[in-house]
């Protein structure tokens, strides 16, 4: 009995696995209203069913482009405090994010079509804007070799700009401060947070 009920259980992790279900699309409705199922069943259907077989370089360059869409607030102005990791679905349901929940929601679909997260890490930089205004940043980071030797080798793909392009082509990224990947290395606490939030599909 204790068996069957195990298969049970795993069964049914299996089945809520799933980036975007039913269920979240329900739930998004439930909770903001129809434009964010919209923006939920596009990322099902013209992201990870659409793209499952296309090459790495393809699916960057549509979930990046896809992603911007997504208008930019900050932190304070969404949830009150001046830093905050949000969920995907926290951030496609609002329509709204700053740099690190770009990121995020770039990371976990880009994932979830096949791309391995040893590929990918949560870049902080220091970004120079055209009036020469320094702050700091986050982007997603590609590597297109495991040890990249060169800028040539790291793709960027960041809400400052709609085009997914190599490091060495971003001058306005004037530092990189460091590279993490919670799923290939040390897991922070904000790392864990959001990975505990993300498995229980916080929205």
């Amino acid at each position: 009995m204790r068996y069957m009920v195990l298969i049970l259980l795993v069964f049914t992790v299996t089945l809520n696995a799933e980036l975007i279900d039913n269920d979240i699309i329900e739930k998004a409705d439930n909770k903001y209203g129809a434009f964010a199922k919209n923006r939920f069943v596009s990322i099902k259907e013209e992201l990870l069913e659409e793209l499952k077989d296309r090459s790495d370089l393809a699916k960057l360059n549509f979930v990046n482009t896809w992603v911007n869409y997504i208008k930019y607030q900050s932190d304070q102005k969404l949830y009150g405090v001046s830093d905050y990791w949000a969920t995907l679905y926290e951030f496609v349901g609002k329509n709204g994010g700053d740099c690190e929940d770009y990121t995020i929601a770039k990371y976990y679909i880009l994932k979830e079509l096949g791309v391995s997260p040893q590929k990918m890490k949560f870049v902080y930089v220091i970004y120079q804007s055209r009036t020469g205004k320094k702050t700091p940043h986050m982007v997603l980071a590609y590597l297109k070799v495991p040890q990249p030797k060169t800028k040539d080798d790291i793709l960027i793909l960041d809400n400052n700009n709609r085009l997914v392009l190599p490091a060495s082509k971003r001058p306005d990224l004037i530092k990189i401060i460091k590279m993490i990947n919670g799923d290939t290395g040390p897991k922070s606490k904000k790392w864990k947070k959001l990975e505990l939030d993300m498995k229980r599909k916080k929205l």
